[in-house]
């Protein structure tokens, strides 16, 4: 049975919020706490108030360490994507970083465009036009490539990507 509900405290103990974060911490350590301060009573007359004393010592420390490893929202946050931001240089992408004798290779891949979206789907009012620059997604394809590096070929099956950028 305390085995049953500990395990189920467990499962609670990864919530989102720190408010339920710490409340589950709570229950786990003050479970945890309690059970040990009944099983290690020195004698049984003292065992419900050493479980109790357990309980709630258990209780603080797991909402204390619950606290303490919360990642909040914050943490999780991306950068939003800002229209007066400097245009980034494109960086390779290192495709056979995980073998040192393939490292210094560079593949062309040729993409070739194939559908260009404008976002968003609705025209935009009178007197925001030419004020707001247009968004658009254009979808690319690569062609299928084979590499044949000394005793070593490499397929690369056709794949899609896709860019958003800004009318300039």
């Amino acid at each position: 049975m305390k085995i049953s509900l500990l395990l189920l405290l467990m499962t609670l103990a990864s919530c989102s919020t720190l408010k339920k974060s710490m409340l589950s911490g709570a229950l786990i350590g003050g479970v945890v706490g309690g059970s040990g301060g009944a099983i290690f009573s020195p004698d049984p007359m003292s065992r419900d108030k050493n479980a109790y004393l357990g309980g709630v010592i258990g209780a603080v420390a797991g909402a204390g360490l619950a606290y303490l490893f919360h990642d909040g929202p914050e943490k999780k946050m991306k950068a939003p994507m800002l229209l007066d931001e400097p245009a980034q240089i494109h960086k390779e992408v290192p495709l056979f970083d995980f073998s040192p004798e393939l490292k210094h290779i560079r593949p062309e891949v040729n993409f070739k465009p194939v559908k260009k979206f404008e976002v968003p789907l609705e025209k935009l009012p009178k007197e925001l036009e030419g004020k707001v620059k247009k968004q658009f997604i254009i979808e690319y394809e690569s062609d299928a490539r084979t590499l044949e590096i000394d005793n070593r070929t490499i397929q690369i099956s056709p794949f899609k990507a896709w860019e958003h950028v800004y009318e300039k």
